[in-house]
């Protein structure tokens, strides 16, 4: 990712499913912290279709911020300001083989989820849809977690484990009604007895946005 600025310069922009031609959807996915680009790849296989394109930013020894999510945003930069331009350079990849932000699904896991969430932050628009899972929009209690214009019906989900010691659920909720209020179609799940974890019940939700953006 040549056009990527600060510490996430020049990782690679791992890509699978269906080659460029025949892709009529796109699916940018950020994996999690220690996690790799593409073992993203390989964990949402469950929700992959015909003529789904797949793009995977990697970030820098694995790690898109260097402190947790929950600390001041500006103590994580420049890398967060570098995950979020990964993100645009995928978003751009696909832009590039003839899929447009419409027929584009974003999302992560965990600090994945996070990086997508403040990409979401800075640069709303209307996209195909959104997941964060087991992630939340990053900054404390004194940094403005609103958006800087409107998602216009984008629809998100946000799904996380009850019993997930790893995030701050009550962050998670901030950030989802954060996104309604940027007119997001936000669809909440909390999951009783699950941990640090993708579900079945979340799979098929990502496959579900996928196949209505396909419909169209």
């Amino acid at each position: 990712m040549r056009d990527v600025s600060g510490p996430h310069a020049n990782q690679p922009l791992v890509t699978a499913g269906a080659p460029a031609l025949a892709a009529d959807v796109a699916l940018v996915a950020c994996h999690g912290r220690g996690a790799t680009a593409q073992g993203i790849v390989n964990l949402l296989e469950p929700v992959y279709r015909h003529g789904l394109a797949v793009l995977a930013p990697q970030a820098r020894r694995s790690n898109w911020i260097p402190r947790p999510p929950t600390a001041p945003r500006e103590a994580n930069e420049p890398a967060l300001s570098s995950s979020v331009e990964c993100v645009g350079v995928a978003l751009e990849a696909a832009r590039q083989i003839g899929i447009p932000p419409e027929r584009t699904v974003l999302g992560g896991f965990s600090q994945g989820a996070c990086v997508v969430a403040e990409f979401l932050r800075r640069r709303p628009r209307r996209y195909g849809g959104t997941f964060l899972l087991s992630g939340h929009l990053p900054g404390s209690g004194d940094d403005d977690r609103s958006l800087e214009g409107s998602l216009a019906g984008t629809p998100v989900l946000v799904g996380y484990g009850a019993d997930d010691a790893r995030i701050d659920h009550e962050c998670v909720t901030e950030t989802a009604r954060v996104l309604e209020r940027a007119d997001a179609d936000v669809d909440e799940r909390r999951y009783a007895g699950v941990g640090h974890e993708v579900t079945d019940d979340e799979f098929d939700a990502i496959r579900g946005l996928i196949d209505d953006i396909a419909r169209r």
